[in-house]
């Protein structure tokens, strides 16, 4: 346990990867932290989105593990069960052409859900859902931090905050409080269509996930219902998640749900040259789906006034820079 960090108290912004990694290794050293996030579950973009017609990975599809201290983190992980290989048959299409990527990367996915992955790390901590912060003020050395209602979470404050959201809700929290602000308004985001598809009927198709290079359209086709220990649903024979490109996502930025569905399930058949048999079809726009341009440190840290922000858009925007960068902030408020 860090001395320096012994029953430090911690408000960390945002449960997705980074917050959690944040928030986890801090409390193993110590600090007394609480976790506040504005939806109902965590993990950010490593979501599930459950339906009647089964579940989808709408956000990120898998991960991979290259460093040593994310590959320790998922090592209990691995033997509860929570995480799996996922050995299905990935390629790329480029043009008319396609070639082999399984062997490209060893694949991770949670199970049964990626969703399962951040839900196994926000056990045992002390995360408020459906609380978003609406803004910070430091006071006689501590952090507050005020919910949309105006309301203080904790009247004695905090001695730390980490924010662990997307750029543009930092620099919101940050403007006039930290320098950090301007840094982080100059980031831009790219949005994110997916389209969430279940065949009544199989489609023969035989591989299992796609990036797709140079389409008008598409990006990446993930049959979402062939990853590890996947549930199934009667009268559905497949799940298809479809990812759209992020020039596609920008420009049909406004379109509704349906109209998104329609376009890249047109676009999906027409990729794999056959007809589609949709029992339902359902979009979701992710408005902030990944940085044009990351930064290339793991974290930013403001020393003089104790606040600091991680998230998977410094450096490679993945799952496991998400959690190296959380823990990297981790170490930052430990010094």
């Amino acid at each position: 346990m860090s001395l320096a960090v012994s029953r430090v108290r911690v408000a960390i912004v945002g449960a997705g990867v980074a917050g959690l990694a944040c928030a986890r290794e801090l409390a193993a050293r110590g600090a007394r932290v609480a976790v506040f996030e504005a939806g109902r579950a965590a993990g950010g973009r490593v979501a599930t989105l459950p339906t009647a017609f089964g579940p989808f990975d709408h956000g990120a599809q898998y991960f991979t593990v290259q460093h040593h201290r994310f590959e320790a983190a998922l090592a209990p992980l691995r033997s509860e069960g929570v995480v799996q290989c996922w050995n299905g048959r990935v390629i790329a299409f480029t043009g008319g052409r396609s070639t082999e990527k399984s062997m490209s990367a060893e694949r991770w996915v949670g199970v049964p859900a990626m969703a399962a992955l951040p839900r196994r790390l926000a056990a045992g901590l002390d995360v408020q859902f459906g609380v978003r912060i609406a803004a910070l003020e430091r006071r006689g050395g501590r952090w507050f931090v005020h919910d949309e209602a105006r309301n203080e979470r904790s009247a004695s404050g905090f001695d730390v905050v980490g924010l662990a959201l997307p750029s543009p809700g930092c620099a919101e929290l940050l403007r006039g409080v930290s320098d950090l602000a301007d840094r982080l308004a100059a980031l831009v985001w790219e949005p994110c269509w997916a389209a969430l598809l279940a065949l009544a009927r199989p489609s023969g198709i035989d591989f299992d996930g796609a990036f797709v290079n140079g389409d008008a359209a598409l990006g990446w086709i993930a049959r979402d219902d062939r990853k590890p220990l996947r549930p199934t649903v009667q009268g559905v024979a497949e799940r298809w998640v479809l990812h759209a490109h992020p020039a596609w996502s920008r420009r049909h930025f406004v379109i509704g749900d349906d109209e998104a569905a329609r376009w890249l399930a047109d676009a999906f058949a027409a990729r794999v040259g056959r007809a589609l048999e949709l029992r339902h079809a359902t979009a979701h726009r992710w408005t902030v789906a990944t940085a044009r341009e990351s930064l290339p440190q793991p974290c930013l840290w403001d020393a003089r006034h104790r606040i600091g922000v991680a998230g998977d858009w410094f450096g490679p925007p993945r799952v496991e820079g998400a959690y190296l960068s959380g823990l990297a902030l981790a170490d930052a408020i430990a010094g």
